[in-house]
């Protein structure tokens, strides 16, 4: 990023010159930033500082989490009749159902591409920003704040509009559409989650619920099954289960995984859910 001209004159005197290549850096960051499925366009900036000193150690900014107290509170979910939301899980929801919206807040993406030139003290800087809107976020509420209900609540919320998405479906090479949520959560919180979803929402039988903790759950779910549910709860430990690799190797027809995790074995995984796509496909013509 950094050029440099020296020009000696017939008299001796000797000329330095420093430029900065800032097309250069700014590629640089450019290049770092995701691309895929990105068609806003890209803002490019640089700036220069000369009078620059290393620190003896980097200082970032604390993170910090954002409040909800200042939210509007969302009205209660539809089908939440006997168990009511508190009012700051409904400020929760309110941002929650916002951050499904197509129209969600922007979320700048940004990469820096940095060189220093110690000597002199200058330091300069090439940035790449692009604006992507991004649906979803964490809920990064305290234990006991009632984490699972608001989820809940947002399920409820939003069931009409899933609805109305799923009956608009374009098809898709490798893939069977179904209108369920899927809950992937530790083993031991799958019935939990279970008994919520009966507890808030679901006293007239309005939703259809199906858990898998082991794959002895999975082998008997029809195709059927997954299309029609509304909420699919799934043990986290299922995918590395020996049974379910067994079953993903012998469905995808796409040779074998190895029994150990690494590199290789994501290759492997890799080449078998291409394979997996293909006989989807098949399954389906």
């Amino acid at each position: 990023p950094f050029v440099t001209q020296l020009k000696v004159d017939e008299d001796g005197v000797g000329t330095l010159r420093i430029g900065v290549n800032i097309a250069s850096l700014t590629h640089r960051a450019l290049a770092r930033l995701p691309s895929e499925h990105r068609t806003s366009s890209v803002v490019l900036s640089w700036r220069l500082n000369t009078d620059f000193q290393p620190l003896a150690k980097l200082i970032l900014p604390k993170l910090t989490l954002r409040s909800n107290k200042k939210d509007r509170e969302s009205k209660q979910p539809p089908n939440f009749n006997k168990w009511p939301l508190r009012k700051e899980q409904l400020r929760s929801l309110s941002w929650m159902v916002a951050q499904e919206k197509e129209d969600v807040e922007v979320f700048v993406e940004e990469e820096i591409s940095e060189a220093i030139l110690e000597p002199l003290g200058w330091r300069v800087e090439g940035r790449a920003q692009r604006e992507v809107r991004v649906c979803g976020g964490v809920l990064a509420d305290e234990v006991g704040y009632g984490k699972t209900a608001i989820t809940l609540g947002l399920i409820d919320w939003t069931r009409d509009d899933v609805k109305k998405e799923f009956s608009k479906r374009v098809p898709m090479s490798g893939k069977i559409h179904s209108k369920a949520t899927c809950v992937v959560v530790p083993p031991h919180l799958t019935l939990q989650w279970k008994s919520e979803i009966e507890k808030f929402v679901d006293k007239a039988g309005k939703y259809k619920v199906e858990v898998i903790t082991t794959a002895s759950n999975l082998n008997p779910l029809k195709i059927y099954d997954i299309i029609h549910a509304d909420i699919i709860i799934v043990a986290s430990n299922l995918f590395k289960s020996q049974v379910y690799q067994d079953n993903l190797e012998a469905l995808a027809a796409g040779g074998t995984l190895p029994s150990s995790e690494g590199r290789y074995f994501n290759a492997r995984l890799e080449v078998i859910l291409e394979s997996l796509a293909k006989q989807v496909d098949r399954l389906q013509n």
